[in-house]
């Protein structure tokens, strides 16, 4: 058994570090009061947010980050809160690792 053999699983994780990167994609959030490196995808809707109620409007966002640096993986309809703003997680994917999290806030 050749103990240098590098899994699928392994280049996962790598590609995940690079997607993460701060000097590649990433930035730097605080999410629910910690410092996370992630990269919110802030153009779904926010040219055109939804017209939620008079003066309100339901803009929607997707997160990504490794579960292993948030810590824990959100359930829908539980609150986030990114850089002080509060979102409701939407939906939650989680690829090996990555979760891919759909939000939704209520902009005045």
């Amino acid at each position: 058994m050749d103990l240098n053999v590098v899994s699928f699983k392994d280049y996962v994780s790598q590609d995940i570090g690079v997607f993460l990167n701060g000097e590649e994609f990433a930035d730097k959030f605080v999410i629910d009061k910690k410092e996370v490196t992630a990269v919110l995808d802030q153009a779904i809707d926010s040219d055109h947010p939804l017209a939620y109620a008079e003066g309100v409007s339901l803009v929607t966002h997707v997160l990504h980050v490794s579960e292993a640096e948030l810590g824990y993986a959100p359930k829908p309809n539980e609150m986030m809160v990114i850089n002080g703003q509060r979102y409701r997680v939407d939906r939650v994917g989680d690829d090996m690792g990555m979760l891919t999290i759909s939000l939704e806030a209520n902009i005045a």
